[in-house]
């Protein structure tokens, strides 16, 4: 990444430095920095195969679940190591909570998807397992849609409103970031204005890193937009400057077309 566009934060939620990855010997990300801000959307775009969803996974640590990868420099979620071999991985993944491409609910009621990780932290008290669901559900936006249907089969929601359940599960173990691997990809025009409505809602009280192969949902979700290309981060800064005045030419030729 050139100097001129390293954007650098007080008070950053996640500092990336110097981050390398590895599949086997196979290097797919190079010399990453970046720093991302608190409560604020941060889209990463780029081509296919550009690193965007292995950078994504490195921030809690699910590329962990691959066989033969590798992690080289550093990635601190408010000020601690994550890569470190003290890292708590399952406190990790609720404070750093992830939305994937194809929703994924489980084979179990709509109550039951929303409280699942509540579930596992060991928290039984159905009071509190009622009122997260409520939130949670608001939060996402789906809670009119589903109040009168809580204990049915989460199978039966559509694609869009499965989605904003997976939102709503990952919200509920109160998480400070929500990764989103491409979460509009598979839906409908009108799933995906929703989706991206709620976005902008959660903004308020999360911080939303989203990888995205439209460029144009980018530039209507994101305060800031980071530029990867075979594996390096090429340019990083507030979405409307690097959209309207990218200082590198190669960015400006992503976004206009001329190639990827």
């Amino acid at each position: 990444m050139s100097k001129s566009s390293f954007v650098s934060f007080d008070d950053p939620i996640i500092e990336v430095s110097s981050l390398n990855f590895y599949y086997g010997t196979s290097e797919a990300l190079h010399n990453v920095s970046i720093a991302f801000p608190r409560k604020q959307v941060t889209a990463l775009i780029g081509p296919s195969g550009c690193g965007k969803s292995t950078f994504l996974r490195c921030l809690n640590r699910m590329n962990d679940l691959v066989d033969g990868t590798r992690v080289v420099g550093s990635i601190k979620l408010n000020g601690s190591e994550i890569n470190s071999s003290g890292t708590d991985i399952i406190e990790l993944r609720r404070q750093v909570g992830m939305v994937f491409q194809k929703s994924n609910p489980f084979p179990k009621s709509i109550y039951e998807n929303v409280i699942y990780g509540l579930r596992i932290a060991g928290i039984k008290n159905k009071t509190y397992l009622d009122e997260s669901v409520e939130k949670s559900l608001k939060g996402a936006g789906l809670w009119d849609e589903v109040k009168d249907r809580l204990h049915q089969s989460a199978l039966g929601l559509s694609g869009g409103q499965l989605q904003r359940l997976c939102i709503a599960r990952a919200i509920a173990v109160n998480p400070e970031v929500i990764l989103m691997d491409e979460p509009c990809s598979a839906l409908d025009p009108k799933s995906t204005a929703r989706v991206e409505e709620l976005i902008g809602e959660l903004r308020e009280n999360y911080t939303i890193i989203i990888v995205t192969h439209n460029m144009q949902q980018a530039a209507r979700v994101s305060d800031y937009t980071a530029f990867l290309y075979e594996g390096i981060l090429v340019e990083f800064g507030k979405t409307n400057s690097l959209f309207m005045k990218p200082k590198n030419k190669q960015t400006e030729d992503y976004i206009t077309g001329r190639f990827g």
